[in-house]
């Protein structure tokens, strides 16, 4: 049997072991200031503290959401995000039909990076793409034209730059 280096890493990788098996890690911290594990069970983030052996929800947005559809870290580990599809609860998918947050595991504190109707995590950026005005805001949803944008951000959730408008379908 293999251990890790620390007691915190232990308690830590155990407590990975033990969750069901639908559940995804999002991160592990095993250092003394932070010393939890953060994972999404059920369309949640939970935080497990090995320290003090409890299991808590993370609430990092203010409003409700459908699901969860992915969730990293950033290169430093310092900062997760969490990309939410809110479906039906909003009006418009192709305005705000998802959101991406990030969230601070050292002060733990949230910011809404953006929303869009797509999130795509790449290789050297994040990139959403959002609706900006409906060209044709009477005709059914299966005809409706949007003029879109990529907003790109860097791996932290700084932006970098928005391309030009194009047309899409909704």
């Amino acid at each position: 049997m293999a251990y890790s280096q620390t007691p915190i890493a232990n308690r830590v990788k155990a407590v990975a072991k033990s969750l069901q098996n639908d559940s995804v890690i999002v991160a592990k911290y095993t250092d003394n200031h932070r010393h939890c594990l953060y994972y999404i069970e059920g369309d949640r983030l939970f935080c497990y503290d090995v320290m003090t052996n409890r299991r808590e929800e993370v609430h990092f947005t203010n409003s409700s959401y459908d699901s969860i559809l992915s969730a990293w870290l950033s290169p430093d580990g310092n900062f997760f995000f969490i990309a939410v599809d809110k479906g039906t609860l909003v009006n418009f998918y192709m305005d705000c039909g998802q959101e991406l947050w990030r969230f601070d595991s050292r002060t733990k504190r949230t910011y809404k990076v953006g929303v869009g109707f797509k999130i795509e995590r790449r290789k050297g950026c994040i990139v959403i793409k959002r609706g900006n005005r409906c060209l044709n805001p009477s005709a059914p949803p299966s005809r409706r034209q949007w003029m879109a944008q990529d907003h790109f951000y860097d791996l932290y959730g700084k932006v970098i730059w928005a391309k030009d408008e194009y047309k899409v379908k909704e």
